[in-house]
């Protein structure tokens, strides 16, 4: 039987990390802080008395459940005071009387194709005819590529003006919401900014810590530059050695996504593991005396705190530092074998410090992957005896990869609807290569300033990173090296966990009936799906998505559609990734439809489009654009159910009424901005209905038959 009292972080974790997800998504009663905390220390007082009146040990249970409430209410409460500490003196409360900000760069600037993107703070809010304000609040900032904006550096001063935009919410179904991504770090806005837009304050306010971080980060990649490395090389190593991404090329990225070897270029878990494992042999000679061992442990963690200093304290390698930490003080006070609990401790104070961790993804997959190898790689090894050392060798490293996939596929399938197939393979061959790029590249850093020596060591580097890169291609060339559009709902991801849940424990408490419930669990996920199929094979409808300069009607039918749009978003690859593919999974719909153009005409057994005109499920879609419009001399005005406009024509709703007599005027995601608020306003005065797909896409049918 399992003895709990081993791990009370694993007992404190739960019901913790409930309350913050019970606070977030399901319950809003708007409680105050002060009678939150009031309530939280009213149980902590009560377990403890209970501690000391009951004192059998049949009575601890009872303990128990009042430090689970109070553990539930304190993660409750911590929400509650963490959204106040946000919207103290926050920007969007006078932002009215606002005429410009005092900002601080709260972020390292970095460099993307079209612009330098950072995150500002701001501090203080000035007005035109009232005393300037401090207020808080973080918005994301994009600079066009100038001198200017590369000058800019972490903490420095800037004035902004005002009104800040808030971030768009999601526009189409399945669209990935980007504004709850950054309302989690605690950004609510954006803003725009060209070179006359602000002024530089030539002054700086920079935390100490993160400065010389970023500083001596900037020295760190130049010196690996010196050394010979560069393209796609340097981009790799940066991102293994140092958590540095910029320079990563998108074909890359991609090839290591599909390869199911991303994690590597995340300075995580096995980074730390490998600097860690390396330092402590170094320093087993201090392994004779207690206070050599103490002098270790306190080597190892200054060793641990001061790659994760230069690799940009960044949060996966914050979360990995602190995790390799928990474990190093747990060999310390002679708690080796509890690395669960010292897992969970680690978690349990980042939620502590922001509760909004525990939506991270990142976060989520970390703890996922460490906790799924600790539980179950050595079952897993188990299920195979090899004899031959290499082999097993091989097998001992696949059995951490499907450990660590097992554990991850709820996360993967839920939030990126995709399974890498040859994850095994991959991570085959990236260990040992992985582990020689960062030995390696850990000794480049360290004497990149000694001339030939640094070349000496940086071509092994190159190299190194030259065989990743050509088994990853290699990898990622196979086919169904990537499986896409594997979309399952809430229900089925809770149901997934718990079965992950129930499969972790089946090896933990060795009960038998734990693994049949898992299955149970498996078995009502895979009914839940199979009925959505089903249905999918039932549906007819079209939606309009919402696409800024772009046009694009879906038109299905059953697990068939077909796509209508401009001829541009036809190369806009990226577009499509992230606006259409999320609709077209949860609908078990292809991500290869039949595509044709606006201009160009087509039919089949339940489409039929020509010139301007598409007929569809007994609806009928004119389309008005630059290319295609009514002439006021026709004998008829043509009855449609819906007119869609389109593109950058100056608005006239009164010529389209004189040609088509029309149910519902669509206003496309193509129209700018203040041409859509030209044509609503002429629509408002003519009593005509209108729907304005630049606020959301527009769904019809769908009804499942």
């Amino acid at each position: 039987m399992t003895d709990w009292s081993k791990y009370p972080f694993v007992r404190m974790l739960i019901p913790f990390a409930l309350g913050i997800w019970i606070s977030v998504f399901v319950v809003d009663i708007r409680l105050s802080p002060t009678f939150l905390i009031t309530a939280a220390l009213s149980l902590f007082a009560m377990a403890t008395l209970t501690a000391f009146l009951l004192k059998r040990q049949r009575h601890t249970w009872f303990f128990g459940a009042v430090m689970a409430c109070y553990l539930f209410i304190a993660g409750y409460s911590l929400v509650r005071v963490h959204e106040s500490e946000i919207h103290k003196n926050y920007y969007r409360s006078f932002q009215a009387d606002a005429s410009y900000y005092v900002a601080r760069v709260y972020d390292y600037p970095t460099e993307h194709p079209n612009s330098i993107r950072t995150v500002l703070e701001l501090e203080y809010q000035f007005c035109d005819s009232l005393p300037s304000r401090p207020v808080s609040g973080k918005v994301m900032a994009y600079f066009p590529k100038s001198d200017s904006a590369f000058a800019l550096h972490y903490g420095d001063l800037i004035a902004i003006p005002a009104p800040i935009r808030e971030v768009t919410p999601p526009l189409n179904p399945e669209e990935f919401d980007y504004r709850a991504y950054l309302e989690r770090k605690g950004i609510t806005g954006q803003v725009y900014l060209k070179d006359e837009d602000w002024i530089d304050l030539q002054a700086n306010d920079a935390n100490p810590i993160y400065a010389f971080s970023y500083r001596f980060r900037e020295i760190l990649l130049a010196s690996l530059q010196r050394s010979g490395l560069n393209d796609d090389e340097f981009g790799v190593a940066a991102a293994i050695l140092l958590g540095y991404d910029d320079n990563l090329a998108d074909e890359v990225r991609k090839d290591y996504v599909a390869a199911g070897s991303m994690h590597i270029l995340c300075v995580s878990g096995m980074h730390v593991g490998i600097i860690y494992l390396l330092a402590s042999f170094l320093l087993g000679f201090l392994n004779r005396k207690k206070w050599q061992k103490t002098l270790k442990q306190v080597l190892l963690l200054t060793l641990i705190w001061f790659y994760a200093l230069i690799a940009g304290l960044s949060p996966s390698i914050l979360r990995a530092s602190l995790m390799i930490s928990f474990v190093i003080i747990g060999e310390a006070i002679r708690r080796k074998g509890f690395v669960v609990n010292s897992i969970a401790a680690s978690a349990f104070i980042l939620l502590c410090i922001n509760p909004n961790n525990l939506f991270e993804i990142g976060f989520l997959l970390s703890y996922a992957a460490v906790m799924g190898i600790v539980v179950l790689q050595r079952p897993i090894y188990n299920l195979l005896y090899v004899k031959n050392k290499l082999l097993d060798k091989a097998w001992q490293i696949t059995a951490v990869a499907l450990s660590a996939q097992i554990a991850t596929v709820p996360f993967t399938l839920f939030y990126f609807q995709q399974f890498t197939t040859y994850f095994w393979l991959s991570n085959l061959f990236m260990t040992p290569i992985s582990f020689i790029v960062v030995i390696s590249g850990m000794i480049l850093l360290l004497v990149s300033w000694i001339p030939y020596l640094n070349t000496l060591v940086g071509y092994l580097v190159w190299g190194s990173v030259y065989v990743m890169n050509w088994v990853v291609a290699k990898i990622e060339s196979i086919p169904y090296s990537i499986i896409k559009g594997l979309y399952i709902n809430d229900f089925e991801f809770a149901v997934l966990l718990v079965a992950l849940l129930l499969l972790m424990l089946t090896f933990v408490l060795r009960k038998r009936r734990l693994f049949i419930a898992m299955l149970a669990s498996l078995l009502l996920v895979m009914t839940s799906v199979t009925i959505r199929m089903y249905n999918s094979d039932h549906q007819q409808g079209m939606t309009i998505f919402s696409l800024r300069n772009h046009t694009a009607i879906d038109y299905i039918r059953g697990g068939e559609h077909v796509l209508l749009v401009d001829s541009a978003l036809m190369a806009d690859e990226s577009t499509v990734d992230y606006s259409l593919k999320g609709a077209w999974s949860k609908r078990h719909l292809s991500h290869h439809p039949q595509v044709i153009g606006l201009e160009e005409d087509y039919a089949n057994e339940y489409l039929w489009k020509k010139s301007n005109l598409v007929s569809f499920d007994g609806k009928l879609l004119a389309i008005w654009d630059d290319a295609v419009q009514c002439k006021d001399g026709l004998n008829y005005r043509l009855p449609v159910d819906y007119l869609l406009v389109r593109g950058k024509q100056k608005p006239d709703v009164r010529s389209i009424v004189n040609g088509y007599e029309m149910k519902l005027l669509v206003i496309d995601g193509s129209v700018p901005r203040y041409l859509a608020e030209k044509w609503i306003a002429q629509a408002q005065d003519l009593d005509i209905p209108y729907y304005n797909i630049g606020e959301g896409a527009m769904e019809v049918g769908y009804v499942l038959k």
